[in-house]
């Protein structure tokens, strides 16, 4: 049985009500994201624990930012298919989706058996692959930050010993003038 005129102007208007959600949320502007990311940079606040909150904050910022875009793109898809006829039915299969399901997930593409299968590669995988993986997801987060402020922490560091030797070379000075 396929979608009433009622449920897809129900569905539609749930999509757009969704979009709109996504969009008028207060989101972290990119100037500020930027200037942010140059104090974090320079050092500014130079409180260790501080600037890894702040970089912890804008890093979950940054992975809502992304879940929402992703989010919309997928209503602008739902919206597309409302609009060629094709929304209501799997793009694997192209049997038709449930009227339950499109109304708990409206942007929902695929049958709950197709969508199942789609995301079996995934779960099929080993401990070790998902920890290799999660260690791969870790490594990719390295962004331009995090390399300028463990290059600041290497200079910090490199200033410290450079000042212990001129302060070693100072004193042996003095030592051999008595």
């Amino acid at each position: 049985m396929s979608l009433t005129t009622d449920q897809l102007n129900y569905l539609k208007k749930e999509l757009h009500s969704m979009k709109a959600s996504i969009e008028n949320r207060t989101s972290t502007p990119e100037g500020e994201m930027s200037e942010m990311r140059g104090d974090i940079a320079r050092g500014v606040d130079n409180h260790l624990a501080e600037t890894a909150s702040e970089y912890e904050d804008r890093v979950r910022t940054q992975t809502i930012n992304e879940a929402d875009e992703q989010r919309l793109a997928e209503i602008n898809e739902a919206l597309e298919r409302m609009e060629d006829g094709s929304y209501g039915t799997c793009i694997d299969t192209g049997k038709e989706i449930p009227y339950e399901r499109l109304e708990a997930l409206p942007y929902a593409k695929r049958t709950t058996e197709a969508q199942a299968e789609a995301e079996e590669p995934f779960a099929d995988s080993s401990e070790e692959d998902r920890a290799v993986g999660l260690h791969h997801a870790q490594l990719d987060r390295d962004t331009e930050t995090t390399r300028e402020l463990a290059r600041e922490q290497d200079a910090d560091e490199h200033s410290s010993e450079v000042d212990a030797d001129h302060h070693y070379v100072e004193k042996t000075d003095e030592q051999s003038n008595q």
